[in-house]
C-alpha cells in the first residue's frame, strides 16, 4: 500500500525531528542566529502548520504572495484561508509559519516564546499524530486532488513532498543549533 509507505518514510523524517531537538536549549528555541533565519521553533511551526492544513485540512484560497512565487512546489503555492476547518489544533499552527517571507515579519508571539524545546518538540509530533490519524481516517485516493486545491497538488504528491519538507527543515534546525554555538546530539 503507497499511503503507509509514504507515511512510514515520514515517520523516519519525524525521527530525525526530534534528535534534532535533543538537548535544545529553551532560550534557543525561539532565537534566530542572525537576520533572515528562522528559529528552530518557527521552524518547527513551518512543519506542523503545512502538515496540519494538508492532512487534516478542508482547502482554501491561494494567498496572493504565494501564488506568485517564482518556484512551484505543493506546499508554497497555497495557503489555507480558515484554520478554522483545520481539524487539528496548536499554537504551531498559525499563519506566521505558513511561508518564510510571513515568519520573518512577523516574530513569535508572546504564546510561542513560552513554550520550552521539549513543549515544541511534543506539540510538533501530536501534530504530526493527529494529522496522519485524519488523513488515515479519510482514506483518500492518493491521486485525487483536495477541494480547494490546484489540480496538480495530489495527497500523494503531498505525501512525497512531505518527506522531504520535514527532513529538509531538520536538517535547518540542527544549522541554527550550530549557529548558536550548541552541540548536537548528530548531524
Amino acid at each position: 500500500m503507497m499511503v503507509e509507505a509514504y507515511l512510514g518514510v515520514l515517520e523516519l523524517a519525524y525521527f530525525e525531528v526530534k534528535v534534532a531537538f535533543e538537548g535544545l536549549a529553551d532560550e534557543n528555541v525561539w532565537k534566530r542566529p542572525t537576520e533572515g533565519l528562522l528559529s528552530v521553533g518557527e521552524l518547527a511551526g513551518h512543519i506542523a502548520y503545512w502538515e496540519a492544513v494538508k492532512l487534516a485540512g478542508e482547502g482554501g484560497e491561494p494567498e496572493p504572495d504565494l501564488a506568485q512565487c517564482r518556484v512551484s512546489s505543493p506546499l508554497i503555492d497555497h495557503r489555507f484561508d480558515d484554520l478554522a476547518k483545520c481539524r487539528v489544533s496548536s499554537p504551531l499552527i498559525d499563519h506566521r509559519f505558513a511561508y518564510y517571507p510571513t515568519t520573518i515579519a512577523n516574530p513569535p508571539s508572546e504564546q510561542h516564546r513560552a513554550m520550552t524545546a521539549e513543549q515544541v518538540c511534543r506539540e510538533l509530533v501530536r501534530v504530526h499524530e493527529e494529522a496522519v490519524a485524519h488523513f488515515k481516517a479519510r482514506n483518500p485516493d492518493l491521486a485525487s486532488t483536495p477541494a480547494g486545491w490546484p489540480p496538480n497538488h495530489t495527497y500523494g504528491e503531498f505525501l512525497k513532498y512531505a518527506v522531504f519538507h520535514v527532513s529538509y527543515h531538520a536538517g535547518q534546525m540542527y544549522s541554527v543549533r550550530h549557529l548558536l554555538g550548541e552541540e548536537t546530539p548528530d548531524n
